[in-house]
């Protein structure tokens, strides 16, 4: 009896807490919209510069698209990239995991299936699943980062 007095006192002290601020905590809501530019110059093999600028949008029934458009230069070669995904997103707490189902190849792209599969940007790639952490600004604005970098800065 004593023992299970003291785990229930244990759980109610460390866990219950943290549990409740959990589940409680309000969450931001989503951009609808959310536009960035990026650049990319990689200096491993193969060597050379992205400059595109990504156009997202999260729609409020967990689906959203993304159109990736911008060039490619390796070694004096420009292509043209312009792609659209279709993706679906889930939210939780501070967190969010975005589904790419497809990706669509415009018709004035010019990068190489190979090339794209080494350098492009995780969800213009179909059947990317990536995390992102997300965080409000005091002015209202987002930061939803990957990998501890800045990912997509949201203004609203």
């Amino acid at each position: 009896m004593r023992k299970s007095l003291l785990a229930v006192a244990l759980f109610v002290a460390f866990i219950l807490p943290w549990a409740l601020v959990l589940l409680v905590r309000p969450a931001e809501p989503v951009p609808e919209w959310c536009e960035f530019p990026y650049r990319i110059q990689n200096e491993a093999q193969p060597a050379g510069v992205i400059n595109a600028t990504v156009r997202n949008r999260f729609k409020a029934d967990g689906s959203g698209s993304s159109i990736l458009t911008g060039t490619i230069t390796l070694r004096d070669r420009h292509y043209q990239l312009n792609r659209v995904s279709d993706y679906s997103w889930h939210r939780q707490g501070d967190f969010m995991l975005v589904n790419t189902h497809q990706v669509q190849i415009m018709a004035n792209d010019t990068v190489p299936a190979a090339l794209a599969a080494q350098v492009l940007f995780t969800s213009g790639r179909e059947a990317n699943n990536d995390f992102y952490q997300m965080y409000q600004l005091p002015n209202g604005d987002q930061i939803i980062n990957y990998s501890g970098m800045p990912r997509l800065y949201c203004h609203t």
